[in-house]
């Protein structure tokens, strides 16, 4: 019985993490940026003018508090980071999936290739799938073998 790899979450866990793991990376590496910019900016602005406080209400009614810009803007980049790791996190699970999944199928194909067993002469792809000229140029090479007798057709 074959087993359904679709319901897993991950098809080829090794690329999947590293994709991720260095897709997290960069985003990290971003923000952190951003934020070391933004930050410096506040403090190179806050040190030549003096008064450039904000007047925060947190509830109607209430007395006032006096926030400088740093006090604002450092608090949001320390929440986004986490936020920007998250988001990336689960786009790059679900786009390495789009990726993952032909290659999987490109490999099986291979390997059944190698082992002279029969495979199907077209590579099956969505129309979705990232790897089409992959595919297409797999297609093109079982035609050939096929052809001159080399790999056995379905």
């Amino acid at each position: 019985m074959t087993e359904n790899r679709r319901s897993k979450l991950l098809i080829e866990p090794r690329f999947q993490i590293q994709f991720m793991l260095r897709l997290a990376g960069w985003v990290t590496l971003a923000t952190l940026v951003t934020a070391a910019v933004a930050c410096a900016v506040v403090l190179f602005v806050q040190s030549r003018m003096s008064g450039d406080f904000f007047y925060v209400t947190p509830v109607a009614g209430s007395h006032p508090a006096l926030l400088s810009l740093a006090q604002i803007i450092i608090p949001a980049l320390a929440i986004s980071l986490p936020i920007n790791l998250a988001l990336t996190l689960v786009f790059s699970l679900f786009y390495s999936n789009r990726l993952a999944g032909p290659i999987h199928r490109l490999h099986t194909d291979m390997l059944k290739v190698a082992r002279g067993e029969k495979v199907r002469h077209q590579f099956a792809l969505r129309e979705s799938d990232e790897m089409q000229e992959v595919g297409h140029a797999f297609d093109t090479l079982l035609k050939s073998l096929m052809e001159k007798g080399y790999v056995k057709d379905l």
